[in-house]
This record gives C-alpha cells, structure tokens and sequence, in this order.
C-alpha cells in the first residue's frame, strides 16, 4: 500500500484520537482563561466601588492564584503537547525496516559547530536549536533538529535570516571518501555566494559534467578535485533530489533543499518557514494536514539520507 494511504490509516487510529483529547484540553483551557477574565473584571469593579485596599487586597489574592493556576496548566500543555504528536509520528516511521531507534528530545539539540561543519553557511550569531531527534537510517546514524539561525546585519542594525527549517547531519562511514561536496539551490546563489567563496577557498569548484540537465538547470554543485563525482553525485541522488523538490512544487510550497558531503559527514538542510507542529492556544489544533506536512518532512530527509546509504 502507498505510504500515504498507510499514515492516513495510522493517523486515524492514533493520532487523531490523542489530538482530540489534546483538543478538549486546550478549550478547557479558553474557558478558564474567561473565568479568569471574569474575576479580573469583577474584582475591579469592587475596588472602584468600594474603594477600601485591604478588602481588594483580599480579593485579588485568591484571584492571583487562580491566574496562576492556569499559567500552570497552559506550560503542561505547550510542554506536553509536541513530544506526544512527534513520538507517535516517528512510531510509525519506525516500523519500516530502514529506520531503527529513532528517539524525540524536545530540548535536544544539534550543536551550532556541526552546522557550521556543513559549509552550507557560513554565520550564526543568533543560533536557535530545538526538537532533536536522532536515530539510524539503515547503517547510517543521523540527528535532526529544527533551527532559527539568524546573523547581525553589516550594513543595518538588525538580525537578519539565515536559515529556518530542519537540519540533518549523519555519518557517512566511507574511509574512501576524501574531498567535499556541496549543493546549492540555484536561486538563492546571490545569498549564499559566502559559501561559495568559502568553498572555493577549499578547492571546491563548480561541476557541470556528469550532471543531469534538469538537476544542473535548478541545483549549483561544486567539489573538491579529490572527489569521483559520478560516484557520490550519483544520477539517482541527483533524481531523488528533483523528485523531492517537485513534491514541493506540486502543492506550492516554498521550500529549499541542500546537501554537503564534508569528507564522511553527510549534512542536509530543508527551509521551511514555520515551525510544525507547534501549538496554539487559540487555534483548533486537530488538523490531519499539518500532521501530514510534518510526517512527510521528516521521511523525505531520511530518504535522501537512504539514497545517500546506497552509495556506500
């Protein structure tokens, strides 16, 4: 059966009845929000009525705790709420015989020296990580995590992006491997021509021979002289790629794939301008769509890691 009609299945049976129960939660939480709004408004207008401060005082005690409270219960379920989603996704891509021991740390997280190791990008003065989840794509053990990387602008006071999305980083296991590669999306060249330098400054250059048409017409690919490109840059890596950008394409998705190949690490990285599965307290968060969005992120990075496997 399609993978898809599968995770509909799963998702129907396990996830949908966990957001439900999430779902009742969160109104609960909006009625007590209003309660508390009620007591606010209500202890008010006895302060203006009476005018006395120790019978405010008094009244506004009881209330303070009661706001307290459900502070309290909104951090639960902010807390509570991602692990649960996340831990029964991955369950499920757990069950295919190519992914073993995947594990969700909503604190973890992939260290900013392993992204710069990426030579994808070349700043990150602001360096926000979360949601690690680590595991093995077949012989190949990887970390995930998603990343808010921003830099200090040199021309105006401000932080400017430099990426946001979900960051891959595995160990290739290839004692052969000596040299570098990296691949760019042609569009976003002018804003990652430091990269480009930075690469050059490491023998890299542009390669244009043994690439498909298609794949050279939307990707830049550069290597060191070391590397055999038709053997790592593969035409069926290079297919995978194209068909995981059409994927994007098809639904009209702005999302932007690279990969780096840094001796035997293999890092990859997919834009993305928003952070799934986050919880809102004034949104209805049963939502098989986002879910969807979510789980099929996740897989399609791990099947270009199981592309990447295949080459060892």
């Amino acid at each position: 059966m399609h993978p898809y009609h599968d995770f509909r299945v799963f998702y129907n049976q396990n996830i949908f009845p966990e957001l439900v129960n999430l779902e009742r939660r969160r109104r609960r939480l909006i009625r007590l929000l209003g309660g508390s709004i009620a007591l606010l408004v209500g202890v008010g207008a006895v302060q203006l009525y009476l005018s006395i401060f120790v019978v405010t005082l008094l009244l506004f005690l009881p209330v303070g705790v009661w706001i307290s409270y459900w502070a309290y219960q909104v951090q639960v379920y902010y807390l509570e709420f991602k692990p649960r989603i996340v831990g029964l996704v991955l369950d499920f891509i757990d069950n295919d015989i190519n992914y073993r021991e995947l594990r969700y740390q909503a604190k973890g997280a992939i260290p900013k020296e392993k992204f710069l190791a990426s030579k994808i990008f070349t700043r990150a003065d602001v360096y926000h990580a979360e949601d690690l989840i680590t595991g093995w794509v077949r012989e190949l053990p990887f970390e995930m995590c998603e990343l808010d990387v921003r830099e200090i602008s040199p021309v105006r006071s401000r932080l400017e992006p430099v990426f946001r999305g979900v960051f891959v980083c595995a160990d290739f296991y290839r004692a052969d491997m000596l040299g570098s590669v990296l691949i760019l999306p042609d569009a976003y060249r002018k804003y990652l021509s430091r990269s480009e330098r930075a690469f050059h400054r490491m023998g890299g250059r542009r390669v244009k021979k043994q690439l498909l048409d298609e794949f050279e017409a939307v990707f830049d690919t550069y290597a060191t002289p070391q590397v055999r490109v038709a053997d790592i840059i593969s035409t069926d890596l290079q297919r995978a790629l194209l068909r995981f950008r059409a994927r994007f394409l098809e639904v009209n998705q702005h999302k932007d794939i690279y990969l780096s190949i840094i001796e035997d690490n293999v890092y990859l990285a997919l834009s993305h301008p928003k952070n799934l599965l986050e919880p809102s307290l004034f949104r209805n968060t049963v939502s098989f769509e986002v879910v969807q969005e979510f789980y099929e992120d996740i897989r399609l990075l791990l099947e270009i890691l199981s592309e990447l496997d295949v080459l060892n």
